[in-house]
């Protein structure tokens, strides 16, 4: 019992606290030019097929390794006065303001091309300011501490998802557009004033070879232990969320919720449940290993495809909804901490923004090629099926754990 109100007391941290703010920042933008965008195309009567290509403006996420090195290494004019990588983060927290701005003044209707680059440059931006967050967890940060930051940056996010996407409809329906998206911008000033309070040391004027820039980081992770098979585990160990993730909310459309139901359940309901389950996954950090707990999440996710299958099976039945998204988000929410922490304990401080910005691509990359055809395998075997194969994803990863011999786990 001390042990968990050591934890809760570790939340109090400031230098761990500042990372809710930094949380709302860092969700908020991915989700308003993911999501929110998608709906607004969809009131304005854009075809369905040019939505989908909007799905394009989100490559910058999984290649943001390429450009980490320069946020490791690179000065700004700016850097001596408040730190290297704060200095990258501010710059592009201002950028993703000001395009904000000018997605508000623009016209789904006759303006596409024009807001396709807007959001395009969005992602540059908000993909640099998760390189920077990242960096200064890991960067300022340590033992229990950087475990709960995981938590505390994971609750920030979902917070930042919840007023991007249920927060920005809501407005949408009382406001104009224009207004909604100028608002959001708040979002993140949030985390403008949040980095303020990051302490991060003052950057020295530093000159870097190519190979400390651009190879020395990954030369490290290559040198530990195990690294082809990490990287194996990492892919692995994303696939079954990865494949049911995105054919969710079809499911929930076909099996026969209503929009009020969905909303109700997942989008609200689901959310706060995940904020719970990222509490209790920053208790249980400061407690126990990472194997037993990857190797338990695993398990329960499998269950979770379980539970799927069954409401596919049962039909639009609103309490059997209720149960299985209280599992769903709350094996997420716990999951999500405790793979971030995970995630931030493989890096090195020296190299922090390139190597949590690889290991972070291994998931994406692969995953969203994988899962691109996981609409094509739902409508070939039928949901509870689907749900099924999705489940027995997970037993590679699980058979991994135990007999991987891994110093971080």
């Amino acid at each position: 019992m001390s042990g968990f109100l050591t934890a809760l007391k570790g939340y109090l941290n400031p230098k761990v606290l500042v990372f809710l703010g930094l949380g709302i920042a860092s969700q908020a933008p991915v989700n308003l030019i993911g999501g929110t965008l998608k709906y607004w195309f969809s009131q304005q009567g854009v075809d369905l097929t040019q939505i989908a290509l909007f799905g394009l403006v989100l490559i910058p996420y999984a290649f943001k390794f390429l450009w980490a090195p320069l946020i490791d290494h690179v000065n700004l004019p700016f850097a001596r006065y408040i730190g290297r990588k704060k200095a990258w983060g501010i710059m592009a927290q201002a950028g993703i303001m000001i395009l904000l701005f000018l997605l508000s003044l623009s016209h789904p209707a006759e303006e596409q091309m024009k807001i396709f680059l807007i959001c395009f440059a969005i992602a540059v931006c908000s993909s640099t300011q998760d390189i920077v967050i990242d960096a200064l967890r890991i960067d300022t940060l340590e033992g229990n501490s950087l475990k709960e930051s995981a938590a505390v940056y994971q609750l920030g996010a979902r917070l930042g998802f919840l007023m991007a996407v249920a927060g920005m409809i809501f407005l949408s329906a009382r406001v104009s557009w224009e207004m909604a998206y100028q608002i959001s911008i708040a979002m993140v000033a949030v985390g403008f004033a949040s980095l303020c309070f990051v302490q991060e040391k003052k950057a020295q004027p530093t000159k870097i070879s190519f190979y400390e820039y651009a190879i020395a980081p990954f030369r490290d992770l290559i040198k530990r232990e195990h690294f082809l098979t990490l990287c194996v585990f990492i892919v692995l160990y994303k696939l079954c969320n990865g494949v049911l993730g995105p054919m969710a909310y079809p499911f929930y459309y076909q099996v026969g919720f209503t929009a009020d139901d969905i909303a109700l359940v997942s989008g609200t309901f689901g959310v706060f449940v995940t904020m719970a389950g990222i509490f209790v996954g920053g208790l249980l950090m400061v407690r126990y290993p990472y194997r037993p707990m990857l190797i338990w999440l695993g398990i329960l996710e499998i269950l979770t495809s379980v539970a799927f299958a069954v409401l596919a099976v049962q039909g639009p039945s609103l309490a059997l909804f209720f149960v299985v998204i209280l599992f769903d988000n709350l094996v997420g929410g716990i999951g999500g901490a405790v793979w971030v922490g995970f995630l931030s304990g493989l890096c090195s401080r020296t190299y922090s923004a390139t190597q949590y910005a690889f290991l972070m691509a291994l998931t994406m990359v692969p995953l969203s090629v994988i899962a691109s055809g996981s609409g094509l395998l739902a409508k070939t075997v039928g949901w509870p099926a689907f749900f099924v194969i999705t489940g027995l994803l997970m037993i590679p990863a699980l058979i991994m754990l135990r007999i991987m011999n891994l110093k971080q786990l």
